[in-house]
């Protein structure tokens, strides 16, 4: 049994931003959407959230080998697109990339442009 002296207080949540639709892959099979999510449609399997110092959220999607970037307005956009899957993410303190990629089995980097 847990004991909490304090019950935990609710926090009000509401959603930032959702996938745009344009951004879907719909109707589009994967192998990793195949072995992880047989029978199931994955138009995305979005992880890996990690903040830029400029207030962006990157996000990986794992099926899709993209990798996006959320402003702080909420605007989706493509940062990344290659062969594989992306599992995780990080950003350095200076600005780098760090990938975590299954099907490579292995991570890579990129430094990103900072805003002017």
């Amino acid at each position: 049994m847990l004991y909490l002296e304090t019950p935990p207080r609710l926090i009000e949540t509401k959603i930032f931003s959702s996938m745009p639709d344009q951004l879907r892959r719909k109707g589009v099979r994967t192998e990793w959407a195949d072995a992880n999510r047989p029978g199931h449609p994955t138009d995305c399997f979005i992880e890996g959230p990690s903040f830029d110092a400029d207030g962006n959220l990157y996000i990986v999607d794992i099926p899709f080998g993209r990798i996006f970037k959320i402003a702080p307005d909420g605007q989706w956009s493509l940062a990344v697109e290659y062969e594989g899957w992306p599992n995780g993410l990080k950003i350095s303190a200076e600005g780098r990339i760090l990938v975590a990629d299954y099907i490579a089995m292995a991570s890579w980097s990129w430094t990103r442009k900072r805003a002017a």
